[in-house]
This record gives structure tokens, sequence and C-alpha cells, in this order.
């Protein structure tokens, strides 16, 4: 006998369906709880009959992990959906996990103010999402990741007990640094009710610079140099691929904030920067509709989309040798990076080809000290190949702290690194 009903109010439980899948693997049910004490006792409740949950928000990111050894609760947080406390003067704020980022963008607007983190599909990832998946976006070439801004998390354990790491500001040193153990770990060591993060200002313009250029590897000299001139301090820095924008050629994108006096300077010296390479530059108006759109590309629509990790100055070579390797598989890569950060995300559309790309690539980025991982796949491409890869020298830790946060396996077994 499942205890949902009593829980939640019969309302918020519901069987689950297709549309309720994780990577293919369909909840028995999809719960609803309404508050952090409904959420503890849900999850006590799971415990206790050796149930399987994988908590989700509005369901945007679950493409991302490996498929769920398995699955018998789906618990939705959405209705966990309040900005809790925003302390304008400290710059800071605590929300529950499944607040959606438009809904608190309004409310830090109020005070000219955001959370200054730009991940794929925005306008359907919660709070909870953003940090369990360690979700990101051009901004963090000046912003940094969800573990820059996060001050404080409160977390339901695998027995139903709320636990607390952190704190509400600024400076806090006590303890032991909860909060970024969950950052990326895909709800696999507890369930995210509420967090604390640190916000900024919003600079009051933000414009664009798009540089054309012959190929990837232009793009990314053209990028760096960018990058280190003090004048034009990027707010963000990307490098795409061929194709990949209107047109045909690679370009690097540049974004620029600031008061308009500093958007205008920094402007002028990436315009001169060009001219002196003899390449052409256009002026983007609207860098942030830019950037959430260079945010999106390449991943909308794909069979798979890769992420690989190495040293800025390999970016363009990179990217090129994956077009190579595509085009010898009839296949079709489309490729953006995050320049200053060494991020390469690979979009293949079919998904035939993506565990033969994947096992091409791989091997020789690992020997030099990169990574390569499946970001996000249809469940064909997932079956067919290892997301996570090599999980190095780190993993008896993980496997550790796995069993020390969760030793029922109850929660998103089989999601992380190695099956964790």
């Amino acid at each position: 006998m499942t205890p949902w009903a009593d829980i939640v109010g019969l309302a918020h439980v519901a069987p689950g369906g297709a549309a309720d899948a994780v990577d293919g693997v369909v909840p028995r049910a999809v719960v609803r709880p309404g508050s952090i004490d409904e959420v503890r006792s849900c999850v006590g409740a799971a415990a206790g009959i050796r149930a399987a949950l994988v908590t989700s928000g509005l369901g945007a990111h679950l493409d991302l992990g490996g498929p769920p050894a398995r699955l018998d609760v789906l618990l939705r947080l959405d209705r966990l959906a309040a900005v809790v406390d925003h302390q304008a003067g400290d710059m800071t704020v605590t929300v529950e996990a499944g607040c959606a980022l438009p809904h608190l963008a309004g409310t830090l607007a109020t005070a000219g103010q955001w959370l200054p983190l730009d991940p794929p599909r925005p306008a359907t990832t919660t709070i909870g999402g953003l940090i369990a998946a360690d979700l990101s976006g051009p901004l963090r070439a000046s912003q940094g990741r969800v573990r820059d801004l996060l001050l404080g998390i409160r977390v339901v354990g695998f027995d139903g007990a709320l636990v607390s790491g952190g704190g509400r500001v600024v400076k806090n040193v006590a303890g032991y640094d909860l909060p970024k153990l969950h950052v990326g770990a895909l709800g696999t060591v507890g369930v995210i009710v509420e967090a604390t993060f640190k916000v900024r200002p919003r600079p009051a313009r933000e414009e664009a610079v798009r540089i054309a250029t012959k190929s990837p590897r232009e793009a990314t000299e053209v990028a760096l140099a960018l990058l280190d001139d003090p004048e034009v301090a990027p707010y963000w820095l990307e490098v795409v691929g061929s194709g990949v924008l209107d047109g045909d050629g690679a370009a690097a994108v540049v974004g620029l904030a600031g008061i308009p006096e500093e958007v205008e300077h920094a402007r002028a010296r990436v315009l001169a920067a060009t001219r002196t390479r003899g390449l052409e530059a256009m002026t983007v108006a609207d860098g942030d509709a830019l950037r959430l759109r260079l945010g999106a590309i390449p991943g909308e629509p794909a069979a798979a989309l890769l992420r690989a990790a190495m040293l800025p100055a390999d970016v363009g070579e990179f990217m090129e040798h994956v077009d190579a390797v595509a085009r010898t598989m009839d296949a079709r890569a489309r490729s953006i990076a995050h320049a200053a950060n060494g991020v390469v995300r690979i979009a293949i559309e079919q998904p035939g080809v993506a565990a033969s790309l994947i096992a091409a690539l791989r091997p020789a980025l690992a020997a030099r000290g990169g990574s390569f991982v499946v970001e996000r796949a249809v469940p064909s491409v997932k079956v067919s190949c290892d997301v996570w890869g090599d999980a190095g020298p780190g993993f008896p830790l993980m496997r550790r702290l796995k069993e020390a946060f969760d030793p029922a396996g109850i929660l998103a077994p089989g999601r992380f690194v190695g099956g964790l």
C-alpha cells in the first residue's frame, strides 16, 4: 500500500506516464508535495518501502545524466515555488527549489538585481534543477557558476531528515561545505528544497560584437586576445562553429556589459582590434537576446549533446577535429564553445552516429587531461555508450559519499558517475 495520497492529498498523486519518463524509464507514481514537511514525509516513506525516487521541478533537465537503475516515484517539487526572502541591501535571496527562474527574475528586478546564471531552457528551469544539474551558460565567463553564487542550502536526506548547510549571509565559514556537495549531483545525495544565493546588480546595458572568421581556430585566437585586453573585459565570450549561427562561417562573439560609457569604450576596442586583423565585425544591440540564443545552441534540437572540457587555447583545434571526424561518418556536428573556460558543446542530430563519434573523440581528449561526457541525449543513445566516461581516481570517494548520504540507495540510483 503506497502512502503518497495520505501525505500530499489524492489530487497531487498520479500514475506515471510516458511524459513523466526519465530516459525512457516510466515511474510508477508522480507525487507533488506542497511543503518541505511533505517532502520530508515522502522521502521518509520511500526509504521505508525502498522505493527509488527521482526529483524533478518542471522536467526541463531530466535528459541529463545516466538512466535511472530503477524508478518508483517521480517527486515533482513545482508546488514549492516561493521566493522566501530577498534582502536587497545584503544582495541575497532565498528561494524554494521549485521556483522557476523567470519568477525569481521578476522579484529581483524590482531592486535592479539578478541571479547572473543563464542555463539552457531558462523558462522551465527551477532553482533545484539549476543546482542539481550545475547549469550555466555564456555568463560563466565573468559571473562564475552555481557554486560561486550559492551561499546556503536546505536538503532532505534519504531518511526524511532536513539538513542545512551554509547560510543566508555572504560570509559563513562554519561547518562543512554542504552546498557544493549537491551541485551537479543530480539529486543522488539528497533532495534540495531551498537555496540561498548572492545576487548582483543587473548591468544597465548589454551588447555584443560578432566577429566573422575563417575557422574556429582563428575565432579562438581572436577571442582569447580580447579576453586578455583589460579595456574590453568581456562579459561573455563564445566561439561559434561553422553553420551554427546565420551564415556558414565560424565566429567569435564577445558580450559587453556595464554603464553605457563602459560598453561604448569596450565596443570601440573590439572593433579596432578586429580592423587590425582585417576581419569583419557586426554590433548586436540586444546582447541579452543573442546570449540566450547562444546558450540554447547547439542543443536544440539534437539527438545527443556532448560536452568536452579542455584548455581554452585548444578549443579551436578541437572544434575543427570534431568537424573532420563527423564528416568521415557522413554526420554533421554543430559546435559552440565557452572560450574563456575551454568548454565545447557538440550537437549530433543523428542518434546512430553518436556512440561512434564519442568513441573516436574521447580517448585523445582524455590523454591531454580533458574530459568528455554526454550532457544530454535521447534514451537510445545513452544505452549505446558510456555517458560519463572514466570517473577517474576520485570515484572511490564519490562512492563513499553516496553510501554515507544514501545508504538505502533510493535517491536517483544510477543517474550519476559510475552508476551511483
